[in-house]
């Protein structure tokens, strides 16, 4: 039996946390309410405490911003469900990784379709895990795929033709040899450590390149590395050395 998905609900209005409470309780689900939080500093101490999977975040709180408890962990692998009665703050929502955005007062239907949604990609993204950590028991040079999951598919992708990653915040998007471009969300040190072994290097905080597809380092503007498909990478200051102690061992 699949274990609940731990849950907090984080609002600074009693009712609002009533009300999502109720509309939870309404319908079966998965979802396991461990624990609720009014302001940054309780919601920030209670989802170390209870590690969830899931929150539904107000972005007023009452004493800073939705946006200002996120900023306090550098990494953080729960989704999220945005509750709030401003519509401005959606395209920021979305760029913490949010898997919905939910408007007050709340429409218990969108609600439910943002919960559905929710089980689904951690139900899948569990299988994901699963699945890698399988593969990972192989020995690093037998290891042939990984498993990338979003919302709507699994894909089983061979790693020689995955030419390069890049990520945006807490997602990564992956470019593959054939065009195709995979969005996944998850951060891209979860990526580099995966794939340790199999010739990519982490050349910037947000770029993972393979580097069978190397063609060139430019020295100049700073320096970057242009891959076999004629993109460009960068290259930071403090990855230079290792650069050049990799390209060695090609």
């Amino acid at each position: 039996m699949t274990d609940k998905i731990k849950t907090i609900i984080i609002d600074d209005e009693n009712d609002a946390r009533a009300s999502i409470r109720m509309i939870i309780d309404s319908f079966p689900n998965n979802l396991n309410i461990v624990s609720e939080a009014y302001s940054v500093e309780s919601a920030y101490n209670k989802i170390i405490k209870h590690k969830p999977q899931l929150i539904f975040l107000d972005i007023d709180l009452t004493d800073g911003t939705g946006f200002e408890l996120l900023s306090k962990f550098k990494e953080y692998d729960f989704k999220i469900i945005f509750v709030t009665g401003s519509n401005e703050s959606a395209i920021k929502a979305f760029r913490f990784n949010a898997l919905d955005y939910i408007l007050k007062p709340i429409n218990p239907d969108d609600l439910i379709d943002a919960i559905k949604k929710a089980i689904k990609y951690i139900n899948q993204s569990d299988i994901n895990i699963q699945l890698n950590n399988l593969l990972q028991q192989q020995s690093s040079n037998s290891q042939k795929n990984i498993i990338l999951s979003t919302l709507e598919d699994m894909h089983v992708i061979e790693i020689e033709n995955i030419i390069r990653c890049e990520s945006d915040g807490n997602y990564t998007t992956f470019h593959l040899n054939n065009n195709e471009k995979i969005m996944v969300s998850k951060n891209i040190k979860e990526y580099a450590d995966l794939l340790d072994g199999h010739n990519f290097f982490r050349s910037h905080q947000s770029h993972l390149v393979n580097l069978n597809y190397f063609y060139k380092y430019h020295k100049k503007d700073g320096g970057y590395i242009v891959l076999k498909d004629n993109t460009t990478v960068p290259v930071s200051k403090r990855k230079k050395e290792a650069l050049m102690q990799s390209l060695t061992n090609l």
